[in-house]
């Protein structure tokens, strides 16, 4: 197909990679790499005869599989106590309450993700024969009794943190043909936090975060869930102002689909208006959004396919402030940076303050203007310093106390494939297969930076990196080198900044004549549409893009580099040619306004 939006650099993050397929088990368990035991809730008295560990397997609707581990002990007062591990989520001692045993019966709930299971006693088999019941919907689990099985121990010899000269040579290297770059990495382990920066910045330079926001987008919808203000389950369409419409086919879209990529959403909105092409998102507003929204048709039921969707996550933010009562920026910072005391993680608003945030640059090193927030900004308006996002990372690996960490635990359960064979969805977040285990991860990019962060919630570890250009490599590579030994990839020169194109002026009366709907090919139409003062382009299924004239009858693309050369006859246009590397492709005129 001819241009993509997927050239433009509109707060994307390329994935690599999926797992298994879903999970039921919305845990809010303690720490993954925490063996201590968690003091349940009081229980019921019960019978001393049956405590012990007992293990079970839960099959899901997927057909996926999942291995549950029920730990009880019974104390001096004679009250049954009890936490569950989910061993494929990698999620351990979450705390059970009203249990209750008898010789006959066993029972009890799990408050953090509103289950509950129900027992009988199988004298025959000697194992508990019962129902484990979530969501409205029912499970069987039989409970034989068994040994506590084994925890994940971090392999000693897998990977070592790199020494910070180790880190401060890869990163002059990176930098050492890129003029103005700064680049700035951050480790938190068990020993403490350490910030390496090159280039112009210090560990307190702000930099845009981009799509690392979707992670705080997720976690804002995983404690509302918790708190019972909404369910992931919900349809979207439920929160939605008055005046706002959702298409449904099919099922509804829940919010879960909406943070897992599995709405069916495009990637970006296709009625931007591109006003500021150097901050494209600058112009679109809440009405531009319901508008997309009321006339956008799906091409598939919600949860068929993976597609990162930055909308559908934008929305999110959206509904969840709206059902909050109050508006995405206030939201982050009343439920998330301002008790973790991340005071440099804020939303930068147009004609904000610049003197500490690094000067963004883009793929050529030319400096280039920063990104605002506006209705988009769930999907990636925040930004952040080092200090900051090592905070961030380390309450979800339990380095820095928070009472958000049962919520963060839950959200590196996975809930969906994502974007290939090794990589699946949390909330909010991806969980990646690696040499050293699985990790958790998320990038970031607006119009002139690259964010990445990882954390490895096993051996509690997390890095992220920053910088202040697009040029690639960018920053991926470090950061999974870091955390797991991946190779860094080689640092050629920048590339060389294509020519300024010249343009010309058309009178607005005149640009009626290029307006109009062009055949180009079977299935396909090019749209020429008047906003303002310019033309716009949009092919079906595609987001509408500006062009500018450099000829009378010749055009040129701003965002997506292809030329258009209209054809005239006896006066009027009646067709035009899409130029697009290397290749012409001829669209007769089949309508005027």
């Amino acid at each position: 197909m001819p241009f993509t939006t997927e050239a433009a650099p509109i707060l994307h993050h390329r994935l690599k990679s999926v797992l298994l397929s879903f999970a039921i088990l919305a845990s809010t368990a303690a720490s993954a790499a925490d063996d201590r035991q968690v003091e349940p809730h009081v229980a019921v008295p019960a019978s001393t005869e049956r405590h012990g560990d007992w293990l079970g397997m839960l099959t899901l609707p997927s057909q996926a599989m999942l291995r549950i581990a029920v730990h009880l002990r019974v104390d001096h007062d004679g009250i049954v106590r009890g936490v569950f591990d989910s061993l494929d989520q990698r999620i351990w001692n979450v705390p059970l309450d009203a249990v209750a045993m008898t010789p006959a019966t066993l029972e009890f709930t799990v408050p953090s993700n509103g289950s509950r299971y129900a027992g009988r006693w199988e004298a025959r088999t000697r194992r508990w024969v019962g129902t484990w019941s979530q969501g409205g919907a029912q499970f069987a689990l039989t409970l034989a009794a068994n040994g506590p099985p084994p925890r994940p121990v971090a392999a000693t010899d897998a990977w070592t943190l790199p020494s910070d000269t180790e880190i401060g040579g890869i990163l002059d290297r990176r930098i050492a043909q890129r003029p103005g770059e700064a680049i700035v990495v951050g480790v938190i382990d068990a020993r403490g936090r350490r910030i390496i920066a090159r280039g112009p910045a210090k560990a307190d330079t702000l930099f845009e975060i981009g799509s690392i926001t979707k992670t705080f987008t997720g976690l804002l919808l995983a404690d509302m869930a918790a708190r019972g203000k909404v369910g992931l389950n919900d349809p979207a369409a439920k929160y939605l102002p008055a005046g706002w419409t959702l298409p449904v086919r099919g099922r509804p879209i829940t919010l879960l689909d909406l943070t897992t990529h599995r709405s069916g959403l495009p990637r970006v909105p296709l009625n931007m208006p591109f006003s500021d092409e150097a901050n494209p998102y600058a112009d679109y507003t809440p009405a531009l959004m319901r508008d997309f929204l009321k006339t956008w048709v799906p091409d598939r039921e919600p949860g068929v396919r993976y597609e990162y969707s930055n909308l559908g996550v934008a929305l999110l933010g959206q509904l969840l402030a709206r059902r909050a009562g109050t508006d995405y920026e206030t939201l982050v910072r009343t439920r998330i940076t301002a008790p973790l005391r991340m005071a440099d993680t804020t939303v930068r608003h147009a004609g904000g303050d610049m003197r500490r945030q690094a000067t963004p640059h883009d793929e050529f090193l030319r400096p280039v203007t920063p990104w605002g927030g506006g209705v988009m900004v769930a999907a990636g308006g925040l930004r952040s310093d080092a200090d900051d996002m090592l905070t961030y990372l380390g309450a979800h690996i339990g380095l820095v106390p928070t009472p958000l960490k049962p919520v963060m635990d839950g959200l590196r359960v996975i809930r969906a494939d994502g974007d290939g064979s090794d990589t699946a969805m949390g909330i909010g977040w991806m969980v990646e297969k690696t040499r050293v285990g699985e990790i958790v991860t998320h990038g970031g990019a607006t119009g002139g930076y690259l964010a990445k962060v990882a954390f490895d919630p096993v051996r509690r570890r997390g890095v992220m990196v920053l910088a202040n250009a697009m040029t690639q490599p960018g920053v991926d590579d470090i950061a999974l080198h870091l955390l797991t030994g991946s190779p860094v990839a080689a640092t050629p020169p920048p590339p060389a900044a294509p020519a300024i194109r010249p343009t010309i002026a058309i009178p607005p009366a005149m640009l009626h004549r290029f307006v109009g709907r062009y055949r180009l090919g079977s299935e396909q139409v090019i749209t020429i549409f008047r906003s303002k003062d310019r033309l716009m382009i949009q092919l079906i299924g595609q987001q509408a893009m500006p062009i500018r004239a450099f000829a009378p009858l010749e055009f040129f693309g701003t965002i997506v580099p292809f030329d258009l050369i209209f054809h005239e006859m006896a006066g009027k246009i009646d067709a035009v040619t899409l130029r697009q590397d290397g290749e012409d492709k001829r669209a007769r005129r089949i309508s005027v306004p």
